[in-house]
């Protein structure tokens, strides 16, 4: 017969708020139809649950997905770079040969030789256009293609664009933009020069190459112009022996090549494109069957683990909820089967552990609540003997420095023998006792049997344990940080010890151990904070006669520095006096060379010169003798004077100085020397760290009706931001920058100073790599304006 499969049906019915009753039909015929209330919370938890499954299917197919696409992406990417550096080294080939064998044509302008070097090389596919032209600029000889493959040439006359427009390079400039060959003739340089194009035959305004993406991603081909200058081949003659100077010269003026001419060839990336995209299209329909191969092997995976899973959370649940006798039935010979006979003998495990963590919290209150050592053995103990069910506890301390062990504390024995237990002390001595074993090598016994160990104890120990009529026992030592404070031994008469009682003994000792070690060492610093106040004094007294040494050290040192940069000024101007006379011609004329040493010498004096004035401005500031003289003054003025003074040091360098200043600006009180002297540290500094081309800027603008704030800013390397905050201090150098850009670390310290001594304000906001902005603020002389 066919078997009927069972089905059921639900409906549901909001009888009233807060509920979701439904109606169970069964077509089974083992009950009733019965109406149950839900939760109100269940959709709710629905909505948010999500199982285990699914997050592992999503996962794994996102790693997977991402991982296919990453690698596809990855490797179209690095395989349209190839082609396009495969085309541009064509390229540089094509021109450097075409350049070399049309040479001796250009000299003798032989325009057939020409034409025929120019049809050769219009052959390629990828070659769009080749032109020739004279040093001049004028066009001897070009030839473009047509789209469908004819060519059009154009000799000694000027070039217009083709009558038909092609159907792969229309509206494209013809011939090329002249600029391409101007910028052939400037470079000086037998190099070729290889220019972006865009579609329409412009030169691709940005500095940045275009990226091998943008083969695939735009609608047109892409052109590159490689153009090559071709100069007269010339040979020097040999010479044998050392030049001289002034020969050397000689021979690189007269060595200076004419040229001939210009060569360009333009390469379309045409070819390049349908290859790419050609594998695109492949790489992509391989990767989507990688992924759906994939997402269906991950779902057979997950069925076949996620389930055993799903029923030892049930379990794990039934166990959470106190039910201790559910046990999960394995399915599986692998790692989730392993999981659920561990999970099992875990459940075992914890319901036997309960009462013994029960017992050692309590023990553990206890301990906590007491500091004495002898208020804190008899709460423990007692705890203990209450709740644990030991019959009998002794507790011994051992005294490490005597070697005996004495009584401490007793619990379950009767009040006539623990009257003689009180004063119990024996030596303890490693003759492979018992009790040697404890308090010597720290290792813990199960006797089972007491005949057995009889020889091993210490005859008043196995006196007590016969008045007791004990037969088994435990003991454990009182561990703390690897010492042995003494031990403790219990029974369960008239139950037989086990190991568990063993395991339990050792756990409370280790805990009285600790307890035992904080208490001696909690009544070790009463005593030590008796003595602690008079050590405090006598330390600060100590330190405060170091801090007057170092002060007096440190005033030496200032004046140390004082004496040698005013002893080093006067030397140091008199030979900056010499130098300048020589460099003026006063002691005659000078060559080139001699010149060129003197301007070196007369560099390093400055340099000197401006590091000894610092040391002497860090001294009178350390000193406390830094006069200011205050007065009204421009800023505007001051600012532009700062520029004026170091416009040719930048130009030399190539930076532009720029200003942003508004139209007027209220006058600030200030030392107008001193007020210099900052502002050409921040521009002295910005120039130097600055490269070539970039940007210097001082802006001004009224902050506050009290203040004006001042910002000099550039473009140059920045500063790290683990090094702000070092910046302003003495001798501080950047780690970053030029190494000849890096001073003595004096003029930020310095120009940090002398702000401050105006009532100012001074700060830095930098970023590595783009650039580094100094803020400081000053008073304003009078109201601002309206």
């Amino acid at each position: 017969m066919p078997s009927i499969k069972r089905s059921q049906t639900t409906w549901a019915f909001p009888f009233q708020p807060g509920h979701d009753w439904r109606l169970t039909m069964s077509s089974d015929r083992r009950g009733p139809t019965m109406w149950a209330p839900s939760s109100i919370k269940r959709p709710h938890a629905f909505r948010r649950f999500m199982s285990l499954r699914t997050k592992f299917i999503l996962f794994v197919s996102l790693i997977i997905i991402l991982v296919c696409s990453g690698l596809s992406g990855y490797l179209i990417r690095q395989q349209a770079a190839a082609m396009e550096q495969a085309l541009r080294k064509s390229g540089r080939i094509l021109v450097t040969n075409l350049a070399n064998n049309s040479r001796y044509s250009l000299i003798a302008q032989d325009l057939v030789t020409l034409e025929r070097l120019i049809n050769a090389a219009m052959t390629l596919e990828e070659v769009v256009y080749v032109v020739m032209s004279r040093a001049d600029g004028t066009v001897i000889v070009a030839k473009r293609k047509h789209s469908g493959g004819s060519t059009t040439a154009e000799r000694e006359k000027g070039l217009s664009a083709p009558q038909a427009p092609d159907k792969e390079f229309n509206d494209r400039q013809w011939p090329p933009d002249p600029s391409l060959i101007q910028q052939a003739l400037t470079s000086g340089k037998a190099e070729v020069l290889v220019t972006p194009l865009t579609p329409w035959g412009k030169p691709v305004k940005s500095s940045r190459q275009p990226e091998p993406s943008g083969v695939f991603t735009s609608n047109q081909a892409r052109l590159y112009d490689f153009a090559l200058p071709v100069y007269e081949s010339f040979a020097t003659e040999s010479v044998f022996g050392p030049l001289t100077f002034e020969h050397q010269e000689t021979l690189t003026r007269s060595a200076s090549p004419r040229l001939l001419g210009i060569v360009q060839i333009g390469l379309t990336t045409a070819s390049m494109r349908q290859n790419i995209h050609q594998l695109v299209n492949h790489t992509v329909g391989i990767t989507a069957l990688i992924i759906l191969l994939g997402i269906a092997s991950t779902i057979l995976l997950a069925n076949r683990v996620i389930t055993p899973l799903c029923t030892l959370s049930i379990t794990a649940r039934q166990v959470s909820e106190g039910n201790l006798s559910a046990r999960v039935t394995p399915t599986t010979h692998d790692e989730v089967g392993e999981l659920g006979t561990m999970f099992n003998h875990m459940v075992d495990t914890l319901d036997s552990q309960l009462k013994r963590l029960r017992s050692i919290n309590q023990a553990g209150v206890a301990i906590a609540s007491a500091l004495d050592v002898n208020r804190l053995l008899h709460t423990v103990l007692h705890q203990l003997g209450e709740t644990v069910g030991f019959t009998h506890m002794l507790l011994m301390l051992y005294d490490s420095e005597r070697g005996v062990a004495y009584h401490a504390q007793t619990v379950g024995i009767p009040e006539e023998i623990a009257l003689q237990v009180r004063a119990l002390e024996f030596p303890v001595e490693d003759d492979g006792s018992l009790h040697a074993d404890l308090l010597l090598h720290g290792k813990a016994h199960l006797v089972a049997d007491l005949s057995a160990v009889t020889h091993r104890l210490h005859p008043a120990i196995l006196a007590l344990i016969h008045q007791l009529g004990v037969t088994s026992f435990v003991c454990a030592p009182l561990l703390s940080q690897n010492r042995i404070l003494g031990f403790i031994g219990a029974d369960s008469a008239p139950q037989a010890s086990t190991r568990e009682d063993l395991d339990l003994l050792v756990t409370i000792a280790n805990i009285i151990g600790v307890a035992i070690d904080n208490a001696r060492a909690y009544r070790q610093l009463e005593e030590f904070n008796l003595t602690l106040e008079q050590q405090i004094q006598e330390r600060t007294q100590s330190l405060q006669e170091a801090n007057v040494k170092l002060r007096e050290l440190d005033q030496l040192k200032s004046a140390f520095v004082s004496i040698v940069s005013h002893e080093l000024r006067t030397p140091m101007t008199s030979i900056k006096g010499l130098v300048e006379n020589m460099l003026a011609g006063i002691t005659g004329s000078l060559s080139q060379r001699q010149t060129f040493y003197l301007d070196r010498v007369h560099t390093n004096i400055n340099r000197l010169t401006r590091m000894i004035n610092d040391l002497l401005d860090l001294s009178k500031i350390e000193a406390g003798r830094m006069e200011l003289i205050l007065a009204p003054l421009s800023i505007h003025e001051l600012i532009t004077e700062v520029i004026e003074g170091l416009r040719e040091e930048a130009l030399h360098k190539a930076l532009h100085l720029e200003t942003s200043l508004p139209p007027v600006l209220p006058e600030v009180v200030a030392d107008r020397d001193k007020l210099h002297q900052v502002l050409m540290n921040l521009v002295y500094n910005a120039v130097k760290f600055t490269p070539p081309g970039g940007t210097i800027r001082i802006a001004a603008t009224l902050k506050t009706p009290q203040s004006i704030e001042v910002c000099v800013s550039d473009t140059g390397c920045g500063i790290a931001p683990e090094e702000l905050e070092h910046v302003f201090h003495r001798f501080y150098r950047s780690k970053l920058g030029p190494l000849e850009a890096k001073g003595a670390g004096l003029g930020l310290a310095i120009t940090k100073s002398l702000i401050e001594c105006h009532r100012g304000q001074i700060w830095v906001e930098s970023t590595v790599g783009e650039g580094s902005r100094f803020f400081f603020t000053l008073p304003l002389a009078g109201p601002s304006p309206t």
